[in-house]
């Protein structure tokens, strides 16, 4: 009898350590103390883990050991509402706000991954256009994940419990597939989630990943987060869908088509890095540095000198400084008229500069300005706001690496994307109430001229550094762009430049800010 009793306590306990066990792992990891998962995420910790299957296909061979670093990962797939949101249209075949987004090609998701990124202020990772597409791994944006993290995730990363689907052995659980889906997609999260508390990795629609696809590439993939091969012409996408069979949504499942490849049973997640990147700047957009042809042969006499002008990265605003801005900053208001998401106008480039150190040192952040009168002088490596040089402004304006070349800022169309001459009967607008450029910058032409940094001097393009200038060192005038509501359109071409005494205030010139990556 006392065996028995001793024998059925133990079993007890062992039972309560495999329940509580198994509590323990049903969780999502935990963020480290202060670190905030983003809205929609989770946390995949980082780990090694066997990637591929010995099964039928030669491309899911050899299996080999992979190690990734800490990444977030989409709790579903993008939404059709999420989609909407960034992108302003909606291109899925079944309509639904809680649908996965579809018919969408890997070209497209990458355009909403940038898009979303600049809304939320965020680094884009993606950069170049067509097969020449690059991403930044480093970069705090949103992305599509590597086929190694698709995976690492999909088994659960380190809570996996080795099952051959995304969280359960039993299909029906956890997946919309073609035995019981009536062929057609299913609103996010009406199944199972994995080991991570993450839905629909296998099923419902398959999803885009950055890598190319290369059928031999698992037997030379790098260890430690591999990002797939150098070349190839198709994309691999991962998880199967609503018409496949339940054998096409293993994990280990590889599929891959034409980035311009899209139907109803095709959508993506995003995926970020972890925290430690830079924090998020508001109404800040990031200009990825490059190589430009600066001037115009077309242009006025001071910008016909066509010059190849090399620039670091750095942050711009999204829009003018509204009068909203300026008050919360100076704590008075000197605009004639008023409108807080209006421009702030009467303020001359002394004002600007002192602005910007205003703001800076309210912000925690280093003033780049210190001097007074023609003695101001710039300190070009710390992180406060500052005025874009004449380069950096004019750089921006053309949109940057995703520069399409328009004559004015974001369109061959003045009408699309100015206020100016003729289409303006009197004054100025609100900021962003016309057309962003390629960059999601608003009112780069028309609406105001805009404060640079440079001194003016007509023959500067001639002599001007290649790389990151700054303008002549003495001068009378500053450097002003972008045309007004005043002006005709040949003023608000992204190569049009004038100049102004810098005590000079008027309803037609304010400024915007830009800040060092750093």
């Amino acid at each position: 009898m006392t065996i028995k009793l001793q024998c059925h306590r133990w079993l007890l306990i062992l039972l309560w350590i495999l329940c509580l066990s198994f509590i323990s792992s049903s969780r999502a990891p935990l963020p480290m103390p202060g670190q905030q998962v983003p809205e929609g995420m989770v946390l995949v910790k980082g780990g090694t883990f066997l990637v591929g299957s010995e099964e039928i296909s030669s491309d899911e061979e050899p299996v080999h050991p992979v190690s990734l670093n800490n990444f977030y990962i989409g709790k579903s797939e993008v939404t059709q509402a999420e989609w909407t949101a960034i992108m302003g249209n909606n291109p899925s075949v079944f309509k639904g706000e809680n649908l996965p987004v579809e018919n969408v090609s890997w070209y497209q998701a990458v355009e909403f991954c940038n898009k979303k990124s600049r809304e939320e202020g965020l680094i884009p990772c993606y950069s170049g256009s067509g097969d020449q597409v690059t991403c930044d791994f480093t970069a705090d944006g949103y992305r599509l994940p590597t086929e190694a993290e698709w995976e690492y995730a999909c088994q659960g990363g380190r809570e996996s419990r080795h099952y051959e689907y995304s969280g359960s052995a039993h299909l029906d659980q956890l997946a919309w597939f073609e035995l019981n889906s009536a062929y057609k997609t299913q609103p996010v999260k009406g199944k199972k989630p994995n080991e991570l508390g993450i839905y629909d990795m296998s099923g419902n629609v398959a999803e885009w990943c950055w890598d190319r696809y290369d059928g031999a590439y698992y037997q030379k993939s790098p260890q430690k987060n591999p990002t797939g091969p150098a070349s190839g012409e198709n994309r691999l996408y991962r998880g199967g869908h609503v018409c496949d069979p339940g054998e096409w949504l293993r994990y280990w499942k590889r599929f891959s088509s034409p980035p311009l490849y899209k139907y109803f049973n095709l959508g993506l997640r995003v995926v970020r890095n972890d925290p430690g990147k830079p924090p998020a700047l508001k109404n800040m957009v990031l200009v990825r540095g490059g190589t430009y042809n600066m001037g115009n042969s077309n242009g006025k006499n001071s910008e016909k000198m066509v010059h190849e002008i090399t620039l670091s990265d750095f942050y711009i605003g999204k829009y003018e400084i509204t009068q909203e801005d300026w008050r919360v900053v100076m704590g008075n208001s000197p605009s004639l008229r008023k409108g807080g998401k209006s421009p702030v106008h009467m303020v001359d480039w002394y004002d600007a500069v002192e602005y910007c150190n205003k703001r800076s040192q309210i912000e925690g952040l280093v003033p780049c300005y210190s001097g007074k009168g023609d003695q101001v002088v710039c300190d070009f490596q710390v992180n406060g706001y500052r005025l874009p040089t004449e380069a950096e402004w004019e750089y921006a304006c053309r949109g940057g690496q995703e520069s399409r070349h328009y004559r004015f800022s974001g369109s061959n169309q003045a009408d699309q994307v100015a206020w100016y001459k003729e289409n303006l009967t009197i004054y100025f607008q609100p900021v962003g109430l016309k057309s962003p450029n390629e960059l999601g910058i608003y009112d780069m032409s028309g609406n105001m001229w805009e404060w640079c940094w440079d001194w003016f001097d007509a023959d500067y393009y001639k002599v001007s550094p290649s790389q990151n200038p700054k303008g002549p060192s003495t001068g009378i005038r500053r450097v002003v762009h972008g045309g007004s509501w005043s002006e005709p359109e040949e003023n608000l071409w992204c190569s049009a430049r004038a100049r102004l005494e810098p005590y000079q205030k008027s309803a037609f010139i304010t400024f915007r800010v830009v800040k060092n990556v750093n």
